[in-house]
C-alpha cells in the first residue's frame, strides 16, 4: 500500500444545478441506449451504442447523422487518436476503425482464437492499440497491436483471474488498470505496468475506484474522497471527502476539474443518480458540484473544460446531453456560505465553536472524523446559531468538521493541539 498524504484544506459545497446540462434531439434511432461518446473537438462528436447505432455531429449536436457501423451488435469504448482515426468496441470481441473521421467503419478481425469479450480499449496513437479481452475460459487476455489493429499480439500478464475493466496506456511501456469491478471486496485493485503489460503490481487497493490519468505521472482516484498522484501512483494525496459512495467512473479535464458519473440508487429506487464536477485549488480547497438526474449514464467526455457531452439512457429511450458552461453562479454561493460560518479557534486544545453569522443551523448534522475516517464526533442541529464542542478528549491532530443539511455540506480542517 502506497502513502497518503493529507490534505491541506477542505471545502465541499453540493449545489443541484438542473439548467447545467440540456439534452439534445438526435432524432429516432436504433439504439435502446448510449454507450460511449467522443468529442474529436467540441463540434465533431460521435457516439456509439446498442443495435450497432452510431451518431455524428459537426455542429455541436444542433444536427445529428446517422451512420453505417455495419454491424447489429452492441458496441462499446470508442476513442480517436487522431482526428481522422477512431476505433469502437464491437460485441462478439471485435473491433471498428474509421479513418475519415467517423464517417465510414469497418470491421477489424482481432486474429487471436477464442477471444470471447473486449473489456476495454486504450489508444496510444494511430498505430499502437492495447485490448482488455476475455477468451472462452474466462482467462483475461491482454492483446496489443503495432499496426493500427493490422495484426495482434498477446501480452501474458501475471494474474490471470483479473478482469481489467479499464486500461489507459500512455506508451509501449506505462499502463494503467482496474483489475475487477466487484464493490466492497478486496479484489478491487488500481494496478500499473511498467512493461507494456506484461507484469502488474498494485498502486492501490481501495473499494472499486474509477481512476483517470491525465498523462503517465498525473492521475486521479475516487472512493468516498478523491485523490491524486503527480508521482505515477508512488504516492496519492485526499484532496478532500465526499459525501458520494458510488462513483462509477471519471474524467479528468485537468489538474484541477475533474467530472463523474454516480448512481446510489438500490433496487427500491431510493438513492440518487447524476454528474458530479470536483474541483481542487490551494485557495478554495476540494469543492463537489452535484447535477441530479433520472437518467442512467453511460459516459461522459470533455472537449476542454467548458464543453462536454454525456450519454446515456431515460425512460427506456437512448439520450445525449451537454454541458456548454459551468454555473457562473456557483462561485458567488459558496463565497457567501464560506464567509457565514465560523469555526474558532483553529488550533484548538479545550473547546471548538462553530458558529453562524447569517441563520441559524435549521436541522442540520454536525460531525468530526480523524485522518483515518473514524468518525469521533456526531450531532443533531436545530435551530440553534452557535454550537460549542469539547475536545479535550480529542487525541492531538488534524480533523475534520463537516456541517450538512439538506442543501448543502461545509467541511473544515481543524487541529487539535
Amino acid at each position: 500500500m502506497k502513502t497518503f498524504l493529507t490534505a491541506i484544506l477542505l471545502l465541499i459545497f453540493h449545489f443541484n444545478s438542473n439548467a447545467q446540462w440540456i439534452e439534445l434531439n438526435v432524432g429516432n434511432t436504433a439504439a435502446t441506449n448510449f454507450t460511449d461518446v467522443y468529442a474529436i473537438t467540441s463540434d465533431i462528436v460521435i457516439v456509439v451504442g446498442t443495435n450497432g447505432t452510431i451518431i455524428k455531429t459537426t455542429d455541436g449536436g444542433v444536427t445529428w447523422q446517422q451512420k453505417n457501423s455495419g454491424t447489429t451488435q452492441n458496441l462499446g469504448k470508442i476513442q480517436f487518436p487522431k482526428s481522422d482515426i477512431g476505433y469502437v468496441v464491437e460485441g462478439g470481441g471485435k473491433l471498428l476503425k474509421t479513418i475519415d473521421g467517423g464517417e465510414t467503419w469497418l470491421s477489424i478481425p482481432i486474429t487471436v482464437e477464442n477471444i470471447n469479450s473486449v473489456y476495454s480499449l486504450s489508444c496510444v496513437n494511430e498505430n499502437l492499440i492495447f485490448l482488455s479481452c476475455v477468451d472462452s475460459n474466462s482467462k483475461t487476455v491482454l492483446l496489443k497491436s503495432s499496426n493500427g489493429g493490422g495484426s495482434w499480439e498477446t501480452v501474458n500478464g501475471n494474474d490471470e483471474q483479473a478482469k481489467f475493466y479499464d486500461i489507459q496506456f500512455f506508451n509501449e511501456e506505462i499502463g494503467y488498470a482496474t483489475s475487477n469491478y466487484i464493490p466492497y471486496t478486496n479484489l478491487n485493485k488500481i494496478l500499473k505496468t511498467q512493461d507494456g503489460g506484461k507484469n502488474w503490481f498494485e498502486i492501490i487497493e481501495p473499494y472499486y475506484s474509477p481512476f483517470n490519468f491525465i498523462n503517465k505521472d498525473i492521475g486521479f482516484y475516487y472512493t468516498n474522497g478523491f485523490y491524486k498522484t503527480t508521482d505515477g501512483g508512488d504516492n496519492f494525496e485526499i484532496l478532500g471527502y465526499g459525501s458520494i459512495h458510488n462513483v462509477t467512473s471519471i474524467f479528468a479535464i485537468n489538474e484541477n476539474t475533474v467530472w463523474g458519473i454516480f448512481d446510489e440508487q438500490t433496487m427500491c429506487g431510493c438513492g440518487q443518480r447524476g454528474l458530479v464536477r470536483m474541483t481542487y485549488s490551494s485557495e478554495n480547497g476540494y469543492k463537489e458540484y452535484l447535477q441530479i438526474m433520472s437518467a442512467y449514464i453511460s459516459s461522459i467526455y470533455f472537449s476542454n473544460v467548458k464543453v462536454g457531452y454525456a450519454v446515456g439512457v431515460e425512460n427506456s429511450k437512448a439520450k445525449v446531453w451537454k454541458n456548454t458552461q459551468a454555473d457562473l453562479t456557483l462561485d458567488a454561493k459558496e463565497g457567501e456560505l464560506k464567509n457565514s460560518i465560523s469555526i474558532y479557534p483553529n488550533p484548538a486544545s479545550d473547546k471548538i465553536t462553530i458558529s453562524l453569522n447569517n441563520q441559524p443551523l435549521k436541522e442540520s448534522f454536525v460531525s468530526i472524523i480523524d485522518m483515518t475516517g473514524k468518525v469521533v464526533y456526531s450531532q443533531n442541529i436545530n435551530n440553534a446559531n452557535k454550537l460549542t464542542i469539547d475536545v479535550r478528549g480529542f487525541s492531538k491532530g488534524n480533523y475534520i468538521v463537516t456541517i450538512q443539511n439538506q442543501k448543502q455540506n461545509h467541511s473544515q480542517k481543524i487541529i487539535i493541539k
